[in-house]
């Protein structure tokens, strides 16, 4: 029990900017760093729809509304994941080969790629987040999108295999059991449950696409690099959150 104590802290350290008590690195903590990712989801979400209800108990102009309410994930996990998304997209649509793309992914400087598509996800995240917001409908999801996003990342790192120069999430990864990973399953499974029963069918529908078309997107990043890395993550939680958003505003 103490470890999984440590492993919840040490997850919410590791991917947010939440102040904390100080808790030194552990390794026998650090291997339940992934079990506990959906719950920094969970409150993600829940700063998320405080804000909704804060921003909107004070009228907030609609496009200050929107600009918050699209950055605040950002903020809490200090922009961690966009970086990886960034650096996925610079490798990617380099088009060059697999030894050149995971060049291009090591490489501290920020390509032409990266730009155009952090402008692209920011141009999507901001037009559904004002059509969503305007439509003020089943608002309670926000609640429940990191904590799905974060469930679906966490498996696909304990799943599929992993980048050798992945060292960290390797070491993350290497004791996952059957115990940890049923946990977050768990975690994964009552969230859908709840998204379903705020959104009725529309929910099933919702969640269908959204696994669907975030697997797309990594497997295709791991076809391309051979293997997954915490980048590869960030890119798809990036995407899947801001597709949960689209999706939202739209259904």
């Amino acid at each position: 029990m103490k470890n999984y104590i440590k492993g919840f802290f040490m997850s919410f350290s590791m991917f947010t900017i939440i102040p904390l008590p100080f808790n030194p690195w552990d390794d026998d903590g650090a291997k339940y760093i992934l079990t506990f990712y959906p719950l920094v989801g969970l409150v993600i979400g829940l700063l998320w729809y405080l804000l909704f209800k804060i921003l909107l108990f004070v009228n907030t102009p609609v496009m200050i509304f929107t600009a918050a309410m699209m950055f605040l994930p950002h903020i809490v996990t200090g922009f961690l994941h966009l970086d990886g998304y960034m650096d996925i997209c610079d490798a990617l649509l380099s088009r060059r080969n697999r030894e050149e793309k995971l060049r291009i992914l090591k490489d501290s400087h920020t390509g032409a790629f990266a730009v155009i598509c952090l402008g692209l996800i920011f141009i999507v995240e901001y037009s559904a987040m004002g059509t969503l917001l305007i439509k003020n409908s089943n608002m309670e999801a926000l609640i429940l999108i990191p904590i799905l996003i974060r469930t679906m990342m966490a498996l696909i790192m304990a799943k599929m295999p992993i980048l050798k120069e992945s060292s960290l999430v390797a070491f993350f990864v290497k004791d996952i059991g059957k115990k940890e990973r049923l946990l977050i399953e768990v975690f994964g499974i009552i969230a859908s449950i709840f998204l379903i029963f705020i959104m009725g069918v529309k929910g099933i529908l919702f969640i269908g696409i959204l696994i669907g078309i975030v697997m797309i997107f990594v497997r295709n990043a791991y076809k391309e690099l051979g293997g997954i890395n915490g980048d590869v993550a960030g890119y798809g939680l990036v995407i899947g959150e801001a597709l949960s958003i689209l999706l939202l505003s739209i259904m």
